[in-house]
């Protein structure tokens, strides 16, 4: 009885070292985030990370072992969510029309765009520096990216029911529309006396993107 007790105390302390090790890592990457997207990777501290998650600085470098692989952490959750979300979308739209499936991926960017809007700050930095991260990015997470904007606005214009124009520049143009007046959303505020992140507004940029590029 004695030797059972003690094994099952031992799976009780295994148990509560893992969650503590699965919360502890929630923690670094959700306060990673924020600063990653607000600085940069080469302005953001790992030191001021682990601060802001409550946590000494040696337990991110024991969980993560480095500032990059905290990076891709934070890439790996936050660009996941957005291709999960995505797929989840052409899952039930399976069976409409091409029309019907652009429209409905591109307000599903603009609601994730408005709940998530990190993903842009995030992306921004990279974009702009260029280099072996944002070649990371484009290699290792969308890579596989099934999401078929680009064929779909080309199907979509050979309806005439697109804008005109090379598919590749429309796609970008679209991502500019759609997620930048969330990055502003203190300016917009300030200017308007509205918040780009109530609902109600975001539902109205979804009308007007939609009423910019379909005919």
């Amino acid at each position: 009885m004695h030797s059972k007790s003690n094994s099952d105390e031992e799976i009780v302390n295994i148990r509560r070292r893992q969650t503590r090790a699965r919360e502890s890592r929630a923690k670094l990457i959700e306060a990673a985030t924020g600063e990653f997207a607000a600085r940069g990777f080469d302005g953001a501290s790992t030191r001021q990370i682990a601060e802001l998650a409550g946590l000494k600085h040696a337990l991110l470098i024991y969980h993560f072992g480095s500032k990059r692989a905290l990076w891709e952490a934070v890439m790996e959750k936050v660009v996941g969510r957005f291709l999960e979300s995505f797929a989840r979308r052409q899952e039930e739209d399976v069976n409409c029309d091409d029309v019907r499936r652009l429209k409905g991926l591109f307000a599903e960017f603009i609601r994730l765009a408005a709940t998530y809007p990190e993903l842009h700050r995030l992306m921004s930095h990279e974009a702009w520096e260029g280099g072996e991260r944002i070649e990371w990015i484009m290699r290792q997470l969308l890579a596989h990216d099934n999401i078929p904007f680009v064929a779909l606005i080309e199907s979509v214009q050979a309806q005439g029911r697109f804008v005109k124009g090379d598919p590749y520049h429309l796609y970008y143009t679209f991502l500019g529309a759609a997620a930048r007046i969330f990055m502003l959303g203190g300016e917009i505020e300030l200017v308007t006396g509205r918040s780009p992140f109530e609902a109600e507004y975001v539902e109205q940029h979804v009308q007007i993107c939609e009423e910019l590029f379909f005919r």
